[in-house]
C-alpha cells in the first residue's frame, strides 16, 4: 500500500515497517513484536522551534490499517527527558484534540497537517516553555521510558553552511508563462563532511520537505556549488507539469538545514525506499540511531529564507 505523504509526518506510519539499514529484508510478521518508534528533533534557528518527540508504537509489515488504527499507534503518558551536561528538560504531551483552537492550528502547520481532514488525534511531546539551550557542537541525549520498554539516543547540533545566494529563472523546455525556477549556492566547507536536508512552503502552504530532501557533499565537498530547489508538493497534490516550480508574484518560504549524519542516512535510506514500490519490489531497512527502538532523533542547524517569487 502506498502511503500519502501526509502520513509520513506521522512517525508511527513512517517506521512502522523501519529496521536499521539499506539492504535486502525479509520482515518480521510476528504481531508481539511491536517496538517504541521515535520522530524527534532540536533545531537551532531564529525561528525558536522547541524541540518534540513524536512517539508512536511500530506495526508488523502486512498489518491492516485505518485511522482506528493510527489512533491506538501513538504512546501516551511517557516520560521523555531531553539533556545535556548542563541541563535535563522534560517534555509534555500535547494531543491536538485537547488543545484551543488557535494553539491547534500552530501544531498543524509546524507538522504539515490539514485539520479540514486530520481524523487521528495527533499527539507530540515538546519543550512547551522552550526551556532547553540550543547551541552548536553541543551533544544532546534523549531517553524515554514508557509501559512497554524504554530507549535512548544521542545527537550534536552540527555547523551550517548557509545558501549565499537564490535566484529564479525561466522553466526549462516547455514555456510555464506564470512560474519559475529556483536556483542556489553555497560554499561548501572543504574539512568536514557536510549534510544538508531542505524544507519548502509556497504561499498559504506548509512547510514541509521534499520527496528527495537530503543531500551529502561527496561530489562538491569544500567547493562552491549551485543547485536547483524544488517546490515540495503539498499533501493531497497531484503531479503535473508545473510540480516544482514556484507561481510567479507568491510569497515563498526555504528552510535550508545542515544535518547530522544519522539523520541524513534515516531520511535517505526512507526517501530512496519510497522508489521501491510494487509487488516486485525488494524491502529496503532504514537506517536510524534509536538504542532499543526504531526512528531517529535528529539534531539540525537551520536557517529560514522568505521571498517573494519575481513576476
Amino acid at each position: 500500500m502506498r502511503l500519502s505523504y501526509y502520513l509520513l509526518f506521522i512517525s508511527g506510519l513512517l517506521m512502522m515497517l523501519l529496521i536499521s539499514c539499506e539492504e535486502e529484508y525479509i520482515p518480521i510478521t510476528n504481531s508481539d513484536q511491536q517496538k517504541i518508534v521515535v520522530e524527534s528533533y532540536i533545531e537551532k534557528s531564529e525561528e525558536g522551534i522547541p524541540p518534540y518527540v513524536i512517539l508512536t508504537k511500530s506495526l508488523p509489515f502486512y498489518s491492516e490499517f485505518g485511522i482506528n488504527i493510527l489512533d491506538q499507534l501513538f504512546i501516551h503518558d511517557a516520560k521523555v527527558f531531553i539533556s545535556t551536561d548542563q541541563q535535563k528538560i522534560e517534555l509534555t504531551e500535547i494531543c491536538i484534540d485537547d488543545v484551543p483552537v488557535e494553539v491547534r492550528e500552530s501544531l498543524a502547520k509546524r507538522f504539515g497537517l490539514n485539520l479540514d481532514s486530520t481524523a487521528v488525534n495527533f499527539c507530540v511531546y515538546i519543550d512547551v516553555l522552550n526551556q532547553l539551550n540550543i547551541s552548536e557542537g553541543v551533544e544532546y541525549e534523549l531517553n524515554i521510558y514508557t509501559s512497554m520498554d524504554s530507549v535512548k539516543s544521542k545527537a550534536f547540533i552540527p555547523a551550517l553552511n548557509p545558501i549565499d545566494s537564490i535566484w529564479f529563472d525561466v522553466v526549462p523546455g516547455k514555456p510555464l508563462d506564470s512560474f519559475l525556477q529556483l536556483f542556489c549556492k553555497i560554499q561548501d566547507r572543504p574539512v568536514d563532511r557536510d549534510y544538508y536536508r531542505y524544507f519548502t512552503a509556497g504561499e498559504g502552504e506548509a512547510l514541509i520537505p521534499n520527496f528527495s530532501s537530503v543531500t551529502d557533499d561527496y561530489f562538491f565537498n569544500g567547493q562552491a556549488f549551485k543547485f536547483t530547489l524544488q517546490k515540495a508538493m503539498q499533501p493531497g497534490e497531484d503531479f503535473n507539469e508545473t510540480s516544482g516550480y514556484f507561481r510567479k508574484g507568491d510569497s515563498i518560504e526555504i528552510k535550508w538545514c545542515g544535518i547530522e549524519k544519522a539523520q541524513f542516512e534515516f531520511w535517505n535510506t526512507l526517501e530512496v525506499s519510497r522508489t521501491r514500490q510494487g509487488p516486485f519490489s525488494s524491502y529496503v531497512r532504514i537506517d536510524g540511531n534509536i538504542s532499543n527502538g526504531l526512528g531517529i532523533f535528529g539534531t539540525q542547524n537551520c536557517k529560514y529564507y522568505k521571498l517573494v517569487v519575481p513576476n
